[in-house]
């Protein structure tokens, strides 16, 4: 099996610093930012149960009669599963910089702790950037070993092909009947404020003027949010200069990019940290997020690997307080 170590600065000359640089990544910004109820400890899947009263208001009879519907029902969330997992050799350091950190005995060689903690650090890095991808635009159509669906044949990007281990939450929105649907249009400038003013227009009276952490939001990508200040910048009366950063807020309600929403997207509904949210997230454990196991691969090998296991699913609460407008299709 090939191993994970690509040591190509191989100079080994001169000092060096005590610490790594790594690139910047994408942060998992849905849980970060309070987006998103995260449900834990699901071993194997778990009902979301709604209630709801409707039609129970009478006219006034001595004898009355049973009237109003009390439905009870659920949507499930089913974690799926991925892994990561990958083989390293800690004696190609021995080329590196680093060499002179290396244990004594060729025997007992493991990786130089900087090296070691660096490698932890970008790895959950990297397993939030990818998670955060999914939650929004995960398909499982996408999986190679199985429909193989071509993600641009459905508006997304060729890189949603590597995000299929579980169903997203713009597919559970677009694949929901109730959910409000606007019609989507490649965001601009000049269209931005029309396109959050028909999402704005479409959204469940019983949501409206609620405000704050626990209140509607609109979610959007950065690019998007980009557009937005680039409008608020345009506008010829406005109460910033040029050089400041817009306003996070249309109308009141707040504006949150996420990294995981794409492009040409505008979500609207609660989302929040509590059982209330429009938007969960299901784990088997959020312990699974936070550990990684460095181990010798066997007794007999200098070999060592990274091996992490996770599960997540996610779903909605209710559909007809959620208001999508999107370019990607079914």
């Amino acid at each position: 099996m090939p191993e994970a170590n690509s040591i190509q600065d191989t100079t080994y000359s001169g000092t060096h610093t005590q610490q790594f640089i790594t690139l910047a990544t994408l942060e998992l910004d849905t849980v970060n930012k309070n987006c998103v109820y995260v449900e834990d400890g699901i071993k194997k899947q778990k009902t979301i149960m709604r209630l709801d009263v409707t039609g129970i208001i009478q006219r006034r009879q001595p004898t009355p009669t049973s009237q109003g519907t009390v439905t009870v029902d659920g949507k499930v969330i089913n974690p799926q599963d991925m892994m990561v997992y990958y083989e390293f050799n800690p004696r190609d350091y021995e080329v590196h910089w680093l060499a002179e950190d290396l244990n004594a005995l060729l025997l007992d060689r493991q990786l130089p702790p900087t090296a070691a903690s660096y490698m932890i650090m970008q790895t959950f890095k990297r397993l939030n950037e990818q998670h955060e991808q999914m939650i929004w635009q995960g398909r499982q159509m996408y999986d190679p070993l199985g429909s193989a669906i071509d993600p641009t044949t459905k508006g997304q990007s060729a890189a949603a092909a590597a995000w299929f281990y579980f169903d997203g939450l713009i597919y559970k929105m677009l694949n929901d009947s109730s959910v409000v649907q606007v019609s989507g249009v490649a965001l601009t400038v000049s269209n931005i404020k029309t396109q959050l003013d028909a999402c704005y227009a479409a959204v469940p009276k019983q949501l409206l003027f609620k405000y704050g952490k626990n209140g509607l939001k609109f979610h959007c990508s950065y690019y998007s949010k980009q557009l937005y200040e680039e409008y608020q910048i345009e506008q010829p009366f406005k109460n910033t200069d040029t050089t400041e950063k817009g306003i996070d807020r249309y109308k009141g309600y707040d504006v949150i990019p996420l990294a995981g929403v794409p492009d040409n997207t505008i979500i609207v509904t609660i989302s929040r940290p509590g059982m209330d949210s429009r938007l969960w997230l299901g784990l088997n454990s959020t312990e699974d997020e936070s550990q990684l196991k460095v181990s010798p691969l066997q007794a007999n090998s200098e070999m060592w690997f990274v091996k992490g296991l996770m599960k997540m699913d996610t779903q909605t609460g209710w559909g007809q307080e959620i208001v999508i407008s999107t370019t990607i299709t079914l």
